[in-house]
């Protein structure tokens, strides 16, 4: 993943202007501009050293998304790919972009830039909106020194601006069956970018999806527990690492600190291997459980005898549910706690099911040798607290 944009170098940019699309009511004409802007150093210099910092910062890899229909990529194509003039192809990106906002979005610029990156060929667009502010200017007046003051009501891309949006394409990321690059929205919180640019205008999705990637970890680490790990201690103890991993408040994810911390030292390789070939980054990367916050909060372990225990979090770590491995492929389960209800049916809530119907599987299960699944339940009450201390590796 490019971090530094320090060799991003702008060539030529067109500004044109986008109308606000008003609900019900008909379009507004572009205003198109029809060569291009005239550039001098200094405001190259800002430009390009303000969209490196942004790109840097808070640039998100984003892949082109057919199903979403946008126009945008075959332009780019165009661009990149034959050479398209940039006027004709900024033209059709604005009125692309006035086609993707919606009522709320307010009337704005589209700067559309031909640049290179790491030497390649590059199409840059930022979204702008007009600013306002003061501006002083020393005179002297009957020999007394003063200052006058102006109000400018087009400012753009000044120091404290947030409100703009940027994407950058480069021939690099043509050598693919879809079109990827980076997309940036500082106006956001986090890293992400408002929807209707990058998907209706843009066309695009995240390649790395912070949801998508916690998922993932969650899914494979599970998964590799359940094929790798014959100890029921051992499973034991990586799923809770797992689980409380993904709960506690902390908003990056460090699998690399994760098997340092919570893997024996014979099972670190092999797990960091595991996530490698599931397409789960090593680094360290930003965490979401939006996904599969509901797995989080209960686990379930169905015994080989047709009994399943289903317990929060907690419950596990506190001593009151006790897992013994017997050494022969079967597995102890002690509870230790008050009785408070008991009634008939398969579950608390739920009747048995007739015998010829197949049992409704819960989304995440794996088979495990004596100990025969762990899956982790949909919430049912008040939701595990954060902060859990992880359970340490045994060595």
């Amino acid at each position: 993943m490019r971090t530094d944009f320090g060799d991003l170098v702008v060539d030529q940019a067109i500004v044109h202007v986008v109308p606000k699309r008003a609900q019900g009511e008909e379009l507004f004409p572009l205003q198109l501009s029809q060569t291009f802007c005239r550039l001098d150093e200094d405001v190259r210099y800002e430009l390009q050293g303000k969209l490196r910092d942004v790109f840097a910062r808070l640039g998100r890899e984003v892949i082109e998304d057919p199903e979403l229909k946008s126009p945008l990529p075959d332009a780019v194509r165009a661009f990149l790919g034959t050479g398209q003039d940039l006027v004709q192809v900024s033209g059709e990106l604005a009125h692309t972009l006035r086609d993707s906002q919606g009522g709320n979005s307010p009337a704005g610029l589209l700067l559309v830039a031909s640049a290179r990156l790491d030497g390649q060929q590059a199409l840059l667009m930022v979204k702008l909106e007009h600013e306002t502010g003061m501006q002083t200017n020393e005179i002297v007046t009957d020999g007394l020194r003063t200052f006058a003051m102006q109000y400018l009501d087009d400012l753009l891309l000044t120091q404290k601006s947030k409100v703009y949006k940027v994407a950058l394409f480069s021939e690099e990321g043509l050598d693919e069956s879809r079109l990827q690059g980076w997309a940036a929205d500082p106006q956001t919180s986090g890293k992400d970018v408002a929807r209707f640019f990058l998907e209706k205008f843009l066309g695009c999705r995240h390649q790395n999806d912070p949801r998508e990637l916690t998922r993932r970890f969650h899914d494979t680490a599970m998964n590799w527990v359940n094929s790798r790990c014959t100890d029921s201690d051992t499973r034991m103890n990586y799923v809770l690492a797992t689980m409380v991993e993904l709960q506690n408040p902390t908003t990056m994810l460090d699998p690399t600190e994760f098997i340092r911390t919570h893997l024996r030292e014979p099972d670190q390789a092999d797990f960091a291997v595991f996530l490698a070939e599931n397409d789960v980054p090593i680094g360290t990367f930003e965490k979401n459980t939006e996904l599969i916050s509901n797995r989080l909060q209960k686990m379930r372990v169905d015994l080989s005898n047709g009994a399943f225990l289903v317990a929060p979090v907690e419950a596990m770590q506190d001593g009151t549910i006790q897992v013994e491995d017997l050494g022969d492929g079967r597995t102890t389960v002690t509870v230790t706690s008050k009785v408070t209800k008991t009634s008939s049916g398969a579950a608390a809530g739920r009747p048995p099911k007739p015998p010829t119907q197949r049992p409704e599987l819960p989304t995440q299960a794996e088979t495990l040798p004596g100990f025969e699944t762990i899956r982790t339940l949909p919430k049912q009450a008040t939701p595990a607290h954060n902060g859990y201390a992880l359970p340490p590796a045994q060595t």
